[in-house]
């Protein structure tokens, strides 16, 4: 039989399914130019309004622009894939790494030095702009790591974000152990530049065996020593220099409460050895540190209770800030290692639902828009700071970082950022059933609404940390050191906050399948917060009963905020917001069990 084909014949008809040609992201690479240009456009405009005079458009324009083109480049560099595309965005990366390293080491300031005859310093534009490209270079590598196939440009990104963010790490915080200035500005900015590019590394190899599970460890391994380090630096002198003396009445007599406490804090290193001799399953390393770390609590604690004048000079001061800085440090290093090595449920669920933040829209847009409010705060913070509201600018009293946070755009940040988080907690696995699957597995409902309360507590601290670090430079911009240290009382009040506020969203999400009404009634009740500012405030009370008004006012999270900023913890105040939010998730899981009861 012949197989040739008739040419006068009709073609064949066709029949789905029929061969469709792929079309390219047209889309992306529109906003990847229009990034572009954005980008390019705010660059020239905040060179030119700094190298000359006042331009047409102002430097805050120009930095808008630029903020708008990097947000428009990032969604190409994740939506397109094609190997060009993606390799640029890697050039791009090594580019704005490059340009951290020159702002870093160059003697600055760089447009003001000619006209003033100020004398340059090297490292002056560490903070903001050496810190600045360097985060840049972070995102710009990330999806060019993800998304790239060859496995050699593949090795060169990992490598590249290994040796980066281990020099940052390691090299700031030996560096502020050395220097204790550079620990409170730069090294905090350079150590937590340093964790987002090992939290990368980590995020691209496999960190159950292998070079990437050793990453891991050493950073846990790290984050445990400095905390450790931190801690006894702070303490051990202190306990040397005050001798037995300090557990004594004026007197002369044994006060019992204090050694009470003493024997309670022996006993406790004594059972931490004790522990890790019988911890038989555990880790030899594991054992041993336990075992050290009991044995060094016991002895320094029996030669500060028994012999006097073992220090005879009085200790320099090292908890605050330095010790805070590097034990808040340390816990984070070591919280980021066992969140990614631990198998432990809980652990496992938290990390899992912290990352949701990271792979979706709606973590970024959260982000982005709370660090804009937290940038539109500090810019007019700046403005009262430095023209003082005239020519003639008046000193602002300490503490002035109480201007900065006491604030409206931070209140409306707050109130509309908890409902937008917490609104799909629990609603929208319930709508999809993901709920109904999640609740057959092993596990039950205190581990999953717990794993969901602290990745959405520790999602909303983390959005509020570059209101914290807008600080950093703020010495450069005023002329004059000031006040930081009320920042810690402020941040550990609002982290209080965040625990009441997050468990509150979270247990309106579980009464309902729809996210839009999660979200109305969180925001009712956050206004609901907001008044009771007013109230008060309010010299009458509204016409409220005194009683009432009182107990109203304490759930003002404002006066909180003021309070703390003054540099006083409101411990009853910290204390009542922690217990409501332990109050609203003990019924967010009694909410999610009454499935048991239908």
């Amino acid at each position: 039989m012949s197989t040739t084909t008739d040419p006068t014949s009709p073609p064949p008809v066709e029949t789905a399914p029929s061969q469709t040609l792929a079309q390219g992201p047209g889309f992306a690479r529109m906003v990847g130019f229009a990034g572009l240009f954005a980008l390019v456009l705010g660059v020239v405009v905040i060179v030119t309004n700094m190298a000359l005079s006042p331009r047409w458009i102002s430097t805050t324009g120009g930095y808008l622009f630029s903020a708008i083109g990097i947000v428009l480049l990032m969604y190409h560099a994740v939506s397109d894939g094609e190997p060009e595309v993606r390799r640029m965005y890697g050039l791009f990366s090594a580019l704005w790494l490059v340009l951290a390293v020159i702002a870093s080491v160059a003697p600055g300031p760089v447009f003001s030095a000619a006209a003033s005859g100020t004398t340059k310093t090297m490292g002056f534009n560490l903070l903001p702009w050496g810190v600045g490209f360097g985060f840049l270079s972070l995102l710009f590598a990330i999806p060019f790591a993800r998304q790239e196939t060859d496995r050699t440009y593949r090795s060169y990104a990992e490598l590249g974000l290994l040796g980066v963010g281990t020099l940052l790490a390691v090299g700031s915080l030996l560096a502020g152990l050395v220097n204790k200035d550079f620990l409170v500005g730069p090294g905090l900015a350079l150590a937590l530049l340093g964790l987002g590019f090992l939290a990368a590394y980590m995020g691209q190899v496999d960190t159950s065996e292998g070079i990437g599970y050793q990453v891991a460890f050493a950073l846990g391994a790290v984050g445990a020593a400095v905390a450790v380090y931190a801690i006894a630096q702070s303490t051990v002198p202190t306990l040397f220099f005050e001798g037995p003396n300090v557990l004594r009445n004026p007197n002369g007599s044994l006060d019992r409460w204090r050694v009470g406490a003493r024997v309670v804090s022996v006993l406790a290193f004594v059972g931490l050895g004790i522990a890790g001799v019988r911890m038989k399953s555990s880790p030899t390393w594991l054992r041993s540190t336990m075992m050290a770390l009991g044995g060094v609590g016991v002895v320094v604690l029996l030669i500060a209770s028994f012999k006097s004048n073992a220090l005879s000079t009085p200790p320099a001061p090292f908890l605050v800030p330095n010790g805070m800085i590097l034990i808040g440090l340390g816990l984070v290093y070591l919280a980021v290692a066992l969140g990614i090595c631990s198998d432990n449920q809980f652990i496992t669920l938290t990390r899992r639902e912290l990352s949701a933040y990271f792979l979706s829209p709606l973590g970024y847009l959260v982000l982005g828009g709370t660090t804009l409010m937290q940038w539109i705060s500090y810019n007019r913070f700046i403005s009262g700071a430095i023209l003082g509201g005239g020519p003639s600018p008046q000193p602002i009293p300490e503490p002035i970082v109480a201007a900065y946070f006491v604030d409206i755009f931070p209140v409306f940040a707050l109130l509309l950022q908890v409902p937008v988080i917490t609104m799909r907690l629990v609603a929208e696995e319930k709508r999809t059933g993901s709920m109904e699957m999640l609740l057959t597995a092993p596990v039950n409902e205190t581990p999953i609404l717990l794993s969901k309360f602290v990745s959405t507590w520790l999602f909303f601290l983390i959005s509020w940390l570059p209101a914290g670090l807008f600080l950093i430079p703020l010495r450069v911009e005023l002329g004059q050191p000031f006040d930081y240290r009320p920042l810690l009382s402020f941040y550990v009040a609002f982290a209080a906050e965040g625990l009441a506020f997050v468990a509150i969203g979270l247990f309106f999400s579980s009464l309902t399948k729809n996210q839009i009404v999660a979200a109305v009634l969180t925001l009712v009740l956050m206004i609901m917060f907001l008044m009771a500012y007013f109230v008060r405030q309010s010299p009458t009370g509204y016409g409220l009963p005194q009683y009432m008004s009182v107990f109203i006012g304490r759930f003002s999270f404002i006066h909180m905020w003021i309070e703390s900023l003054e540099g006083r913890l409101p411990l009853k105040d910290t204390l009542l917001y922690v217990s409501l939010g332990l109050f609203f998730l003990f019924l967010s899981v009694k909410s999610l069990e009454t499935r048991k009861w239908t």
